[in-house]
Parts: C-alpha cells; structure tokens; sequence
C-alpha cells in the first residue's frame, strides 16, 4: 500500500498530535548522566564533540516526508533521547523534551550539534539518496543504544511506505517504554569498593604511537571497504580467536607497517556491558579495553591477533569487569566532585585537556552482527566514530546480511592506513569491496 501526497500531510499532522497528546500523559523526565557521560559536556566544545554516525542504506531512495511521520512516531517511545541537556550545580542532567524533532538533509559527516537548530535534541536524523543517517552525542547513548533506536525508525519508515516488516528484533514504536531503558547500567551493577580497592591503574597509561598526516580542511575523510563476514570468520577461526580480535590483528599490523617510530600501539576496543550484565538500558553502558601491542609482537597477522585475544579475554574477565564499574562509580562518587560547581569542573578539565596526551592509537568498534529481514529494505549499515587532530582515524564494523562493513573515518587527507589494511586483508584472502 502506497500514500498519497495528501494522505502523507496527514499522516504527519496525526504523529504530531499523537506524540503530543503522548508526551502530555507523561511525567516531566529528568535524570542524570549516566557515569560513563558525564565528562562529554563538560569537555565538548561548539566545534568538538564526541559525535559518531550510524547509517541505514536502504535498497530505494528515502523519502523525506514519509521519514518525517516515522521519527514523529518513534521518538516518544524512546524517552532516553527525547530529551535536551541542562546544567545543574555540579553536573549537567537531562530533562523531557517535547519539541518538534526535525528530519535534515544530510551535512558535513559528523558536523557538530547545534542545539538551537535540532531544538534542544542532541541528535540528528538525515536523509540523503538512499540513506537513512542517525549522529549521536556520545552523552546520549552508546553505538548499541543508538542502533537500536535507528531500526526502530528503519522500521516504522517502510511501515509508512505501506510495507509489512517482520518483528525481529526491533523495538515496537506503539510498545510502552519500560523505565529500566533510561536507568544508568554502572549505578545498577556498581559494588561499593574501599579506596584501596579501587583499580586506578586502568585509568592510566603510556602514551602510545599517534598517527600523523595533514589535517583535512574539508571535514572528515572516509575509506570503507566491505568484507564477507564468513571469509572473516573462517580465517579467524583458523588462528583459533574471535571475529573482533583478528580485525584489531589485521588493524595493528597495518599501523605497524605505515609507521616509522617503533612505539607500542594503543587499539582501544568497546566492550558491550549488557552481555555480561543484567541491564535493559538505551544508554551508555560498555568499557573500553585498551590492547597494547608491543613492538616485538608485530611478526605477524596471526601473532598480533592472538595477543589482541589474550589481552581481551584477561581485561573482560567478570572480576576485572566489576573492579571497573566499580572503580568508574566510586570516583564520581568523591564528596569533593559533588560539592565543585560545574563550571569550576569544566574549566579545570578543558585547561588540563592542553597538557593530555590520548591513550590510544586508534579506536576499533565492532557492533556486530545487524539482523535484518529483508521486509526492513536496508541494504547494510555503516559506522562512522569521531577523530580529532590528536586521534586522526577511527574504524567502525557493521555485519548485515553476510556483508560486514569497514569503515576508517579520518580527519587526515593520508590514506595510508586504510590502503594498507584492506590490502592486507586482500593477502589474507579476503575479497574487499571498495
């Protein structure tokens, strides 16, 4: 069943009303950050943010309209980001917003957020040709909070253009939202720990080798190739490790390989904590684990694979997990953090960022495997993260109907790594799609 153009006007005036008339029975939200995002406010700047990007390309070109009545209908079921941010005496928190959430045409990638053109939103969904584009603050939600508001989108879209969609998976956009949804999964499955306790240590390190090149002046570059996923896989299996250890393998030996200095390499891979933890939340909720890769440990794909597998398997065990959440809680928990005003905290940790240096190399976040039935029209997903002149390339893996999706996003003009990686995968005989 196809919509006429007036039948579409009117769809869109009922999803307006309804997510009106909806947001009136609500309670007026108002909660904190979650542990894991209190510091990106305070360190985000009008030009620098924590942004990253999660698009749906669909097999048909969007229409904008009929995206428009789906995000009208979708976002009030989803209260973790229908939301806008304030500043409170010692943190900033986030308070119900009601406003009119917008459909844009698709900018610069990763452009910053203007609250005062998304009405408070600290999100921004475009469209473009065949792509349906959600980029997020990472104060709001991690990749997997935000792609799962995406499907719902995705999905409620091709239900306007007169679809039937299978249910897999995908939260209902007419279902209730369930309060566990916007509660703060470290607070949930924080264990009060003394001082002496507390595992200070992963929160430093040595300054790792830092990627260098000529900064882009035309915004962020992208290199993407993609992959079979079971060509992956096979081979991952022949070394004996999982799918996202032999990727960083592949990713450190090619940074190994373009760098001229013999430092450790530094690939800092999110965790997904709801795997491990009872927690149903549309909010930030995974860790960073922090492989280094000495080196004398660079004789191979295969060598630096299985200690990127060993260092995962030791920084994901339950005991280290629970000494970081605990670790992570307990220090926001400080009664000096509680009793210095917000804007003391931001100016101290703005004017300390000048003399900090990253602790990693380069960002490596997999988010799987993407089911989507063919009633859903997407082709495949993409994931776009954040760089800066201190963090130049990031790469972001989506897996979706067999085709697992590579993608560097760089704020550098060299293509060097990206070249070299895909080649190296091509040695390994993985056919990649560029």
């Amino acid at each position: 069943m196809q919509y006429s153009k007036k039948a579409v006007a009117k769809l869109s005036d009922e999803s307006k009303n309804a997510a009106k008339n909806g947001d009136k029975k609500r309670k007026k939200l108002r909660f904190q950050l979650d542990h894991s995002a209190k510091f990106y406010p305070i360190m985000s700047t009008k030009k620098a943010q924590s942004l990253f990007r999660i698009s749906a390309l669909m097999k048909e070109d969007v229409d904008r309209d009929k995206l428009q009545i789906a995000l009208n209908e979708v976002l009030p079921r989803f209260e973790a980001y229908s939301v806008r941010l304030k500043k409170g005496y010692a943190w900033h928190f986030f308070e119900h917003n009601d406003a009119p959430c917008k459909v844009f045409d698709e900018g610069a990638l990763l452009k910053p957020i203007d609250p005062d053109e998304t009405n408070g939103y600290w999100f921004r969904v475009s469209a473009a040709g065949n792509k349906i584009i959600l980029e997020i603050f990472h104060a709001l939600a991690d990749g997997n909070g935000a792609l799962a508001f995406l499907k719902s989108i995705v999905k409620r879209y091709r239900e306007v253009c007169g679809f039937t969609v299978e249910d897999e998976g995908v939260i209902d956009w007419q279902s209730e939202p369930v309060s566990e949804e916007t509660e703060d999964g470290f607070e949930k499955n924080y264990k009060p720990i003394s001082l002496g306790q507390m595992n200070l240590k992963a929160l430093a390190g040595k300054v790792p080798h830092r990627i260098k090149g000529t900064l882009s002046k035309d915004g962020y570059e992208v290199s993407e190739g993609v992959v079979e996923s079971k060509d992956v896989l096979k081979r991952a299996k022949e070394i004996g490790v999982s799918f996202t250890a032999y990727v960083a393998g592949v990713l450190a030996y090619s940074i190994e390989k373009t760098c001229a200095n013999k430092v450790p390499i530094a690939v800092m891979i999110p965790v997904n904590l709801r795997a491990l933890y009872p927690s149903r939340t549309m909010r930030n909720f995974v860790t960073f684990v922090r492989i280094i890769l000495a080196p004398s440990e660079f004789k191979s794909i295969e060598a630096c694979a299985k200690e990127t597998q060993r260092q995962l398997k030791i920084q994901t065990a339950k005991d280290k997990l629970d000494a970081f959440i605990s670790t992570t809680v307990k220090a926001q928990k400080n009664w000096i953090l509680k009793i210095v005003p917000l804007f003391l905290k931001t100016a101290i940790l703005r004017l300390g960022r000048v003399f900090m240096r990253s602790r990693q190399t380069i960002i490596f976040s997999n988010l799987g495997n993407v089911v989507s039935p063919e009633s859903m029209g997407v082709d495949r997903y993409t994931l776009n993260m954040n760089v800066s002149k201190n963090n130049t390339q990031n790469l972001g893996a989506i897996t979706t109907n067999g085709k697992t999706t590579l993608a560097f996003t760089r704020a550098i003009k060299e293509k060097t790594l990206p070249d070299e990686f895909f080649a190296e995968l091509e040695k390994e005989g993985i056919a990649v799609q560029r």
